[in-house]
């Protein structure tokens, strides 16, 4: 049995989130972000996300964010799709 309409799913989920968090389109997510990941403070709690963007991002999408290195507050992923 093939994951791939999950992981399908899954993506076009996080990328949903990540647009919205970010203020910005899927699209912008899909081409210019090229790493999101949890940030947690040392063995504590999730302290939120961050989010790399691409060395080819445009300037203006950069400074826009703040930054190629974006920090955000914990997002809410809903990992199993439940209801998908």
């Amino acid at each position: 049995m093939s994951s791939e309409p999950m992981d399908t799913l899954w993506a076009e989920q996080r990328s949903s989130v990540l647009a919205q968090a970010l203020g910005i389109s899927r699209e912008e997510v899909e081409q210019w972000v090229i790493e999101d990941y949890p940030d947690t403070e040392s063995e504590g709690p999730l302290a939120g996300h961050i989010v790399e963007l691409s060395d080819e991002a445009p300037p203006a999408l950069v400074e826009k964010l703040g930054g190629s290195v974006v920090r955000l507050p914990p997002l809410p992923f809903n990992q199993g799709l439940e209801g998908a």
